[in-house]
This record gives C-alpha cells, structure tokens and sequence, in this order.
C-alpha cells in the first residue's frame, strides 16, 4: 500500500508519501523538486494496524488541504517493490561477507538504468547531482543504491518506460540468470561478485542486448497495424 498526497503552494508543492510494507509504516515528506525530508518509519505490530495508522495519517494531511494524487499504474500481481537489498543480506547469506554485498546487484541494474535515462528523479535536485556522479564513474550504482534509495527499488523511482522494461526483465525475466551467467560462474555465490566498473561493462552488453530486443518485441507488426 503506498499513498501520495501533495499540497500546492503559491510558489512550491508539498508532498507526503505513507507506504505500508507488512506490518511497517514509513513516512516521508519533503517539497517536489527539492530534496526531501528523512524517511521515519514505525513498527506497527500488524499489517492491520499499519494500515489503519497510514489511513489517520492520510487523514490528517487531507484536512491541511493536501489533495492525494495517482500512483503510477503497475500490474495487478506487483506491489510497486522491484527489490530490497534487506531481502538478501537478511536471506541466505553468506556469514563472511559484508551486507553491502546484498546491494550489488541492483546497484549494476540502476548503473544501467541511469546511463539510459530510465530514472525519474522527479526534478529533486540532490537526485541529480547524484545521477551526475553515477554518470561521470565517481559513484557506483550500489553506493546510489544504498545511500539514496535506502536498499529499496520501486516503480516511483524510474520513467514509464524503466518500469515497462524493468517489470518484464528484472520482475519476471531473466536479470537474474543473466547476472549469474555473466559474472559469477566462478565464485561461490552471486553475493561474492565485486562492486567495481569492470564488472559493469562486462555485463552491460547484455543489458543493451535485452533491451533492445524488448523494444523490438513491443512494435507492433506491418501487418497488426489499423
């Protein structure tokens, strides 16, 4: 469950994002454009009661005039969450390694996924700045990953397209075979391969590879056409 709700200024909006994951509520509000406030989350016991702690809250910024705006649309058997680095370092994990490790391999995807202009900072300035410095090779995916998206990447975070291509490939295709295939056939599992640019270029290939033969796939054929 997520909701957004927005409150329009006479020169800025105001936003508050409540996003229900399981039995946790987090809260985040900030200015759009701008760079947002902290994230607070709070442990709510259920889902339940999550739900109903994200509903008053809800309530109270509607009374303050905020008017709550669509979330993009995504199919019915997806919760708007494409991965969690949690969901790894806190799975089947190697002992040995360090946590950051569960970030890797989002972090090569969004390395990806920022050089091809499928990340929507929604005009956030300090989102920018970051694009910037995964563009420029001065940050890497992981570390964009970890520090601005807080280990979590969701449908509000790339383009309509990114979504498109991100929910047939990296929710319900072969991102993970071909990550495995590619870079880690000669490690003791996928958490062990390396944060580093070479392992990015050795793989983006096959990232452009897999998109363009998505693209390919959605055009419609001479013959479909009206």
């Amino acid at each position: 469950m997520r909701i957004r709700l927005e409150k329009k200024n006479r020169v800025t909006t105001d936003f508050v994002e409540i996003e229900v994951d399981k039995e946790i509520l987090n809260v985040r509000e900030g200015k759009v454009k701008k760079t947002g406030g902290p994230k607070w989350g709070k442990h709510c016991g259920t889902d339940e009661n999550a739900i109903v702690e994200a509903n008053k809250i809800k309530q109270e910024f509607l009374d303050k005039k905020y008017i709550e705006v669509n979330s993009k649309q995504r199919p019915s058997d997806f919760n708007g969450v494409y991965d969690k680095a949690k969901w790894h370092f806190r799975g089947e994990f190697p002992k040995e390694l360090d946590i950051f490790q569960g970030y890797v391999h989002t972090g090569f995807y969004l390395t990806w996924i920022i050089e091809n202009g499928l990340f929507d900072t929604n005009g956030d300035d300090y989102l920018n700045s970051e694009i910037s410095k995964v563009k420029k090779k001065e940050l890497t995916g992981a570390k964009f990953f970890e520090r601005n998206l807080d280990g979590v990447l969701m449908d509000d975070d790339l383009t309509e397209l990114g979504n498109e291509f991100t929910y047939k490939y990296y929710e319900k295709g072969k991102f993970s075979d071909d990550y495995s295939k590619t870079l880690g056939t000669d490690l003791p599992t996928l958490y062990h391969i390396q944060d580093n640019w070479e392992n990015y270029e050795k793989f983006k290939p096959l990232l452009d590879k897999r998109f363009k033969r998505w693209e390919k796939s959605k055009k419609p054929k001479w013959w479909k056409l009206n």
